[in-house]
């Protein structure tokens, strides 16, 4: 049996297929379409082609709001209204689909073979171009009323500021995402982490005063859910272990109240980029009772985009 994971954002759509063993046989990366999920499923029908045997079932990690009840999907960047996308996709792939958050997958991801295996409690923060979050209450997810929970892109984290496409003023990506990183640096995310390992004061500076928006949002989450993990993922959160030292000592510095209640573990995400297609795969067995088994972890992690 062969299980596709989709992972659609608003600029690519990443695809994997594993079978009921974990083993990935087939990747396509393909470029996205805003407002035509038509036309999107066409094209991410076509990507996957190149694989000649029968998928079994697919499961999307979806940018946007998912709501796993109606199965409409509301992404603002895709163009998309409660779109259907699930059963557009399953006409284009002939196979049962089901849909997930894009963050919500990649947690799940990371949860069965990644940085958070056997945990409880756990908020997985997706810093990239926006910043995105799912979470872990007592082993399941949280979803919130209407599954609409984990926006902490656009909580509150400085009252009256910068103002956001959301509507709102002073949002948390607002401040700490890659696109602020990157329009203070004026230069991309992986040059900044390559000049800060080179010593450049000017990008250590300004890669430790990053770190102070994103703990002051990451306290709120911390107090507020109470998790044993916080999992850093997501495009800055792929500099691993220069990133998240920072966030370890930044929040025992300027968290005040933390250290008399057990301080959260801070991690790097594991799966990189393939984590929300490896988590769609992990949906699409659950969904026709095929629990993916992974027999060879060191061949998935190697598959890392």
């Amino acid at each position: 049996m062969f299980f596709a994971g989709i992972d659609v954002g608003g600029t690519t759509v990443k695809s994997t297929i594993m079978n009921e063993f974990g083993r990935i046989v087939y990747q396509s990366t393909i470029g996205s379409v805003k407002g035509d999920p038509d036309q999107l499923a066409a094209n991410i029908a076509a990507g996957l082609s190149g694989f000649r045997s029968p998928i079994t079932a697919a499961g999307l990690s979806c940018a946007g709001k998912v709501n796993r009840e109606t199965r409409l999907i509301t992404a603002t960047n895709l163009k998309w209204l409660e779109v259907p996308f699930e059963a557009i996709m399953e006409d284009a792939l002939g196979c049962p689909v089901t849909a997930d958050n894009d963050v919500a997958g990649a947690l799940y991801a990371e949860s069965r073979v990644g940085a958070c295996v056997g945990e409880q409690y756990v908020a997985y923060i997706s810093l990239g171009t926006g910043i995105g979050g799912a979470f872990l209450v007592d082993g399941k997810p949280f979803r919130g009323y209407n599954n609409t929970g984990g926006e902490i892109g656009h909580m509150i984290t400085h009252a009256g500021g910068k103002p956001c496409p959301c509507g709102g003023k002073g949002c948390f990506e607002q401040y700490a995402s890659s696109s602020s990183m990157t329009r203070r640096a004026g230069v991309p995310v992986r040059e900044i982490f390559r000049q800060v390992r080179n010593g450049n004061p000017e990008m250590i500076a300004l890669l430790d005063d990053y770190v102070h928006e994103l703990c002051i949002g990451l306290a709120g989450i911390v107090h507020i859910f109470g998790p044993h993990m916080v999992v850093l993922g997501g495009g800055i959160g792929s500099a691993g272990e220069i990133l998240v030292s920072r966030v370890r000592e930044e929040m025992e510095r300027n968290c005040p109240s933390l250290p008399h209640s057990p301080m959260p573990l801070f991690v790097a995400a594991q799966l990189g980029n393939l984590a929300g297609s490896v988590g769609g795969c992990f949906l699409a067995g659950d969904m026709v009772g095929v629990p993916i088994h992974v027999e060879d972890m060191d061949a998935l992690l190697k598959a890392r985009a």
